[in-house]
């Protein structure tokens, strides 16, 4: 179960990344995911806070990793640097007070394909950051 979660963590990291990097009429230029299952979208204020902290975290841990990966020799050495920042990542996750990894995981899913949502919390983020 521990790869599972590395594995969602690391590509909620990206999802994120690429959710919340995107500003104005770039946003609006991409459509949305055609609709299979909905995500659930009914997250209450304390958990897109928690959201939130965690995901700030989980960000420096990527900006922190990003260039050793990119400076990497090799392959095997991009992993261990992949599998090491994952870990933190996950660690951060679990250790953000109100969610756990698969919360996480789901108000990241319901962001990038609820654009209401996905706004809310790059407020919440932005306000955060400036505090």
């Amino acid at each position: 179960m521990l790869s599972t979660n590395r594995t969602l963590v690391a590509a909620a990291v990206l999802g994120i990344a690429a959710a919340f990097s995107v500003h104005g009429a770039a946003a609006q230029d991409t459509q949305p995911p055609a609709a299979t299952e909905a995500p659930a979208t009914n997250f209450d204020d304390a958990k897109l806070q928690s959201f939130v902290v965690a995901f700030l975290q989980v960000n420096e841990i990527n900006r922190t990793y990003l260039p050793q990966m990119q400076e990497a020799d090799s392959t095997e050495e991009q992993q261990q640097i992949q599998q090491q920042a994952t870990q933190e990542m996950i660690t951060a996750v679990e250790n953000a007070e109100g969610i756990n990894v698969d919360e996480f995981n789901a108000i990241n899913e319901s962001a990038q394909a609820n654009p209401e949502l996905a706004s809310q919390l790059n407020q919440m983020i932005q306000q955060a950051v400036s505090e």
